[in-house]
This record gives C-alpha cells, sequence and structure tokens, in this order.
C-alpha cells in the first residue's frame, strides 16, 4: 500500500498521525513554558503546516523556537495600544506570533463585520508560522484580506554582502466557493526556517540561493546562516522585499541604530459586499478559475494548477494517512519531554 501514500517512508522520517504529532508537540512546547492553551494552539499550527506538505513549518520548528533569544525574556498579554473603528495597533507583549497572531486575525474579523474593512498591525511578538493559517480564517468568514509580515534581516539586497531585510511574505485571501483562494509566498529566494532545517540536518540546497559571511554565492545551510538567502526574481523581488519591510514598519516594527531590531505584521481585511454582491463576487471568481483550469495544456501536464488547491487537498490526505516528522527532530523534541518529565 506504499505506493498509495502521499509521502512514501524512509528510513529517515517517522510517521506519525496528526494526533501523535500535536500531542508531541504540545509537551515539547510545555516544557519551554507555554501553558496547555498556548502549547495545544502551537501545535495545531504547526501540524496544520505539515499536512499542507511544509515540513520545515511543522514540528522543526519548535527546536528553533527553544533557542530564540526572545523565550529567555518577559511575556505580557497582547494588548491594543491605538485604535479606531476600522483599525488596531497591537503590542504582542513578546509572545510568539503564532499566539499574537491569532489575535490580531481575531480583531479583524470583529472589525471587519462592524465596519466593512479593517487595518491591523502587531509590533513586539515573533515568528508568524504559515500565514495563510491566518488569512484562511479570515476568507471563510466571507472576507478579503491582504497581509504583509516583516522581520529581522536574513535577506541580502542583490549586491550587497550583508543581510538587511527579512524573508518578509505577503499573503491574499479571497473567498471562495468551496474553499477560500489564499496565494502566499516568501519575498526570499528560500524561507528562513528551510535554512534553519537543512542546517540542523547539515544539508544544502540544490542551487544557489545567497551567500555566506563573505558574500560568496553559496547552497550550503549553514554558510547561509552566517551571511544571507538573496530575494527572489532579483530586482523585482528586492523592490517588494523591500516594500514589505516599510509597511513592518508602519505596523510597529522599529529601527535602532539602522539596524532592523523587530518583526512587523499588517493585515487589511475588508467586506467584498463594499464593492459588489459578494454572491457576484465568488460566482465570477469561481468562474475565471473554471475558465483557467479548462485551458489547453502543454505536452506532459496533467491539469493547470490554482493557488492553495493543492494544500487542501493534500490536508485532508495527510489528516488520514499522517505526516512524516524527520527521525532527528522526533529524537530531539522526546528528548526535551524526557528531561522535563524524567520518570
Amino acid at each position: 500500500m506504499t505506493e498509495n501514500l502521499l509521502d512514501n517512508d524512509n528510513d529517515d522520517s517517522v510517521r506519525m498521525s496528526v494526533a501523535e504529532a500535536r500531542a508531541l508537540g504540545e509537551k515539547a512546547l510545555g516544557t519551554l513554558g507555554f501553558s496547555s492553551d498556548d502549547a495545544a494552539a502551537i501545535a495545531t499550527h504547526l501540524v496544520d503546516a505539515s499536512t499542507w506538505g511544509y515540513e520545515f513549518a511543522g514540528l522543526p520548528r519548535i527546536l528553533v523556537i527553544a533557542n530564540r533569544p526572545e523565550l529567555k525574556k518577559p511575556v505580557t498579554a497582547v494588548t491594543v495600544v491605538k485604535e479606531t473603528a476600522v483599525s488596531a495597533l497591537l503590542d504582542g507583549g513578546n509572545q510568539v506570533g503564532y499566539l499574537s497572531l491569532n489575535r490580531a486575525t481575531d480583531i479583524a474579523i470583529e472589525k471587519v463585520r462592524t465596519a466593512g474593512v479593517a487595518v491591523v498591525g502587531l509590533r513586539n511578538s515573533w515568528f508568524a508560522g504559515r500565514n495563510a493559517y491566518y488569512l484562511e480564517k479570515v476568507a471563510r468568514a466571507g472576507y478579503a484580506a491582504v497581509y504583509f509580515g516583516s522581520s529581522t534581516p536574513t535577506v541580502v539586497p542583490p549586491g550587497a554582502v550583508q543581510k538587511a531585510l527579512g524573508t518578509n511574505p505577503m499573503a491574499i485571501a479571497l473567498p471562495g466557493k468551496d474553499n477560500p483562494f489564499i496565494f502566499d509566498m516568501g519575498t526570499a529566494s528560500v524561507m528562513s526556517g528551510e535554512v534553519l532545517m537543512k542546517a540542523f540536518l547539515g544539508e544544502g540546497f540544490s542551487h544557489i540561493v545567497g551567500v555566506d559571511k563573505d558574500g560568496n554565492p553559496t547552497s550550503d545551510a549553514r554558510e547561509l546562516l552566517e551571511g544571507g538567502v538573496l530575494p527572489f526574481g532579483g530586482h523585482k523581488g528586492y523592490g517588494l522585499s523591500l516594500a514589505v519591510q516599510a509597511l513592518g514598519l508602519m505596523a510597529g516594527a522599529r529601527m535602532r541604530n539602522g539596524e532592523v531590531s523587530d518583526f512587523g505584521y499588517l493585515m487589511i481585511a475588508f467586506d467584498p459586499g463594499l464593492l459588489m454582491p459578494a454572491e457576484q463576487f465568488i460566482s465570477e471568481f469561481q468562474e475565471l478559475l473554471e475558465k483557467i483550469r479548462g485551458l489547453p495544456r502543454q505536452p506532459g501536464v496533467s491539469e493547470i494548477r490554482i493557488p492553495s488547491e493543492r494544500g487542501f487537498r493534500e490536508r485532508e490526505i495527510r489528516r488520514k494517512q499522517g505526516i512524516l516528522v524527520n527521525k532527528r527532530v522526533v529524537e530531539r523534541l522526546r528528548e526535551m519531554c524526557e528531561k522535563a518529565d524524567p520518570r
């Protein structure tokens, strides 16, 4: 039956059910000081990322969280710093983004329900996880959203030898007939989570994605940690990355002595009914998607893909078949749990 599995078993991975993966994640997060409710919320997000096929964004992130300096700083509740009927600036209280961005998303949805539009910024937080996770909630509520997330330096501008920008993702979500349409992309050639995962495993990328500490092109993940990754698409990706970094400043991220020092998240959500009947938009959008799917295909192409459809489809399959987690990651997480509870 192996050939029917979405992900084939291998010697380097452990197959875990969604429930097993969540349980391990929750227990490991508990050893880092997270409450049971917060650990459950984070683990749910991580495992959902794995069901979409993003292994690096799943349980391996706990090992990264464990080494973040923010984890040693005081944590407070997410608070509203500035607010109007259509906007809110939030202070994340140094909480991990998996928690604070859930709150920001809920506020955005509440404001759209009452005012039709919402502009929500979040500062003093770190690690957002999968942006599509939050935007799916907005789109399933019937609203459209655009999202920008800036972060501490990982990306080297073209021609430079020092990193100055974050991987700076941007995303768009629209309500759909069955599932939302979600386009979620990073403006870097590869995401920081992929670099961290490969560096942990001692691996590299199949092609040049950045530079080492001296500015020399490299595909080695550990060298990339000391140097930095490049934007995707040359000057176009660089322009988008810089624009997202600026929007992060607007959301509350700070510069200190000329250095990016914070993460900043900005979400803009609105009711399509402000412009046209929501049902009309969904119908016309569905017609556009069907047109694209039905286009004549090049030889060897089985389908014209629509952003997010693969993820929704594969999520349902992996929820039944389970997910593959790197064996070394599983071992490290279990070691964390055993040290905290050696019985």
